[in-house]
């Protein structure tokens, strides 16, 4: 069993992969293994996983009808045997060093955090030089910014923590998963690490599910975002946490 399973849906990324795999295999951290979820990919991404798979034994492939992110990642904890779970997106990046300062830090910790650098112009960076120890819930949402940086790729899961309060990803949205995922999370967890220098690379792609041009696609998009605002707010309210919502905008000055 490996430290950490990493758990990459793929949809058409075929031109991501071989990038995907050299962040994986450069880590300084050796101790993981993929799960690769083909979401009936239509361009060769399925023979290149399953080419990976051949090469590196810490690679497996689950080729699935495709059904979306949510589901497959959900699919992805399915098949998940790591100690820990990483949602990584197949056209991202991770420090050389990532899994390992991560798990330095983890304090046994149902949850561990780390900063990201972002080139989309839709997300500002967010690094920390220090770490932080969150136990309450006004901690966790004020360290981590999850109130408007509420991205699963950020953060290290407990795979038992996952099972056992059956956290799972809403099939029903294309947008704002994570944030309900992720928000959900922090509810159960004992305590947050937030870790410093240690960085997600998150690369803007054009031509994602979450860019496409479609009408009734972008219809839906918009939808769910407003769908997301809504869930924040009623979060923050319903856990007495109103303060960080209404000055959400001016917390990220702290950062």
């Amino acid at each position: 069993m490996a430290k950490i399973s990493v758990i990459i849906p793929v949809y058409n990324g075929a031109k991501f992969l071989s990038r995907c795999l050299n962040t994986l295999q450069n880590q300084t951290f050796s101790d993981w293994d993929a799960v690769f979820i083909d979401d009936g990919s239509v361009d060769e991404s399925g023979k290149i996983l399953d080419g990976f798979a051949k090469i590196d034994k810490r690679i497996s492939v689950v080729h699935k009808k495709n059904g979306g992110v949510s589901a497959a990642r959900n699919d992805g904890i399915k098949h998940a045997t790591g100690e820990y779970i990483h949602f990584m997106d197949v056209d991202d990046e991770i420090d050389n060093d990532y899994y390992e300062r991560l798990l330095t830090y983890s304090d046994d910790a149902d949850i561990i955090c780390s900063g990201f650098v972002s080139n989309s112009k839709y997300s500002s960076n967010l690094i920390y030089n220090h770490q932080h120890i969150a136990k309450t819930l006004f901690g966790k949402l004020f360290w981590t910014q999850a109130l408007i940086k509420s991205f699963v790729w950020r953060y290290l899961f407990k795979t038992d923590f996952i099972k056992q309060n059956n956290l799972r990803f809403d099939t029903s949205l294309i947008s704002q998963e994570d944030a309900v995922f992720v928000l959900q999370s922090f509810v159960f967890a004992n305590h947050i690490i937030i870790v410093p220098n240690a960085n997600y690379h998150y690369l803007f792609n054009n031509n994602s599910a979450l860019n496409n041009r479609d009408a009734k696609h972008r219809a839906k998009l918009k939808q769910q975002y407003k769908f997301g605002k809504q869930f924040r707010k009623q979060y923050a309210k319903e856990n007495n946490v109103m303060f960080l919502w209404r000055f959400r905008k001016f917390i990220k000055l702290f950062f």
